[in-house]
This record gives structure tokens, sequence and C-alpha cells, in this order.
């Protein structure tokens, strides 16, 4: 199978996954569109754009497990390189995919939570491509859904959110930051949630 066909089966194989176990603010639309955010910017910094896009459409994969008790020790993106490893390996389709790729996929997956993770352009760009869905009105949708509107959650989750903008690394992730105002939307929410706790002295 070409590249092409290998994309449109994982992303099949993802909805389907996502379908059967649905996870509130990082569900499939979540996945499709941090797949498709790795793909431009990779495309856009001359990185692989293959490898990006499938990272994106793995990187969420162990979310459909948080709800196991075997999984409440376990962070989420380890369990998600878990998966992606069960399917190298047993995956008909999967199991096609070069070393090299399997590789950087698995590095990408397991670390696009950890800001230090440089060993391939790719894994940056999927950090980036995921922080990009933490801004604008998707990102305030994602998190009322995610914290089901718990001011208290949302207030400290949104001070992750605004470390997460220092550690943008790509140029054209920035670029759509600014281009598209990302941060006014954020900004302005999350400041609202602070004045609520600005009592009298």
């Amino acid at each position: 199978m070409n590249h092409n066909q290998i994309l449109k089966y994982t992303s099949d194989k993802v909805d389907k996954l996502f379908k059967n176990y649905p996870v509130p603010a990082h569900g499939i639309e979540h996945v499709a569109r941090v797949a498709a955010w790795a793909k431009l910017i990779a495309t856009k910094e001359h990185a692989d754009a293959f490898i990006a896009e499938m990272s994106g459409w793995l990187h969420d994969v162990g979310r459909t497990k948080e709800q196991e008790k075997s999984a409440t020790t376990t962070f989420h993106q380890e369990v998600s390189y878990k998966m992606c490893r069960e399917w190298f390996d047993n995956d008909h389709v999967l199991k096609q995919l070069s070393k090299k790729e399997k590789d950087v996929i698995l590095y990408a997956v397991r670390y696009h939570w950890n800001n230090a993770s440089d060993k391939y352009p790719e894994a940056i760009i999927l950090r980036d491509a995921d922080k990009l869905d933490l801004f604008g009105s998707i990102g305030i949708r994602r998190a009322r859904e995610y914290w089901k509107d718990d001011e208290e959650k949302m207030e400290r989750g949104f001070r992750l959110v605004f470390s997460d903008l220092f550690f943008i690394r790509t140029e054209t992730a920035r670029r759509i930051i600014n281009e598209k105002k990302l941060i006014e939307p954020v900004k302005k929410f999350y400041l609202k949630l602070l004045k609520k706790d600005i009592l009298k002295i």
C-alpha cells in the first residue's frame, strides 16, 4: 500500500476506535485536527509530512483506555505508545511501515507531552500541532467539555495552556497562532475566570 492508502486505513481505524470509546475533548474531531495541522506544519517546515500526519492520527489512541482501572496510573501518551507498538507488530497494514517510520512515529507519540523530546523534527511538529488545538474558540470549547465547566479546574488548566504557548517551536505554528488570532479569545476567557476570584479586602 502507498502512503495515502495507509493514512486512509489508519484514520478509519482510529475513527472506529473513538466511536466505540468516546473521550471528552480528545475524540476523533481533535485527533483529525491535530493530524491536519501536523501535515501542514511538516509540509511548510520541510519535514516528513507522512510521518507527521500518521503521528497526529495515533497520538491520543491511549485516551480510549482512560476509563479502565488499569490505566489510572499510566499517562495516556504511554498507553498510546504501547497500543501503537502492538499495532505495528500485528496489524496487517501498519506492519508495512518501515522500521524508521515506526521508530519516529513511536517516539513522537510517546513524547508528545515532553517539550524536551527533540530527537526528530516530526516529534516537535506533533507537539506544536497538538498545542494548536488548545487555542482559539476550539480551545475554550474543549476546556469546557473536558473540565465539565468546573471553573476552578479550567482556571488551573489554562495556566498550562499559556505554558504550552511558550513551548511552540515551529515558525509555521507561531504564524498560524498570530494570523488566526488564536490567543486573544483564550486570554479573554482566562482573565474572566481569574477576575471572578478577586474579592474585596
